[in-house]
């Protein structure tokens, strides 16, 4: 039986996670916006869910990839666990 993937919910927080996961990598979003010929304003969009068509999802699945899926999943999981921890307090 396989997993369901993870639905990451645009925000604050898969923003937060992907600038983290290309800090891991000794990179950042930054330098690779610049590199592929992409405004950050249009990552954050897509990060935040202001642009979620077509458009917005492909590039939101390119950055997510290229700051390392399975990282972005391991401490999105982590920070919405912390989250809940925190708003149940």
């Amino acid at each position: 039986m396989s997993q369901k993937p993870i639905e990451f919910q645009p925000g604050v927080i898969l923003h937060a996670v992907i600038i983290g996961a290309f800090r891991m990598k000794g990179l950042t979003l930054h330098h690779w916006c610049q590199d592929h010929g992409v405004h950050q304003s249009q990552v954050r969009n897509a990060t935040y869910g202001q642009s979620s068509g077509k458009a917005g999802q492909d590039l939101l699945n390119r950055v997510i990839n290229a700051a390392g899926r399975e990282v972005v999943t391991d401490l999105y999981v982590r920070r919405m666990r912390e989250e809940t921890e925190r708003l149940m307090t």
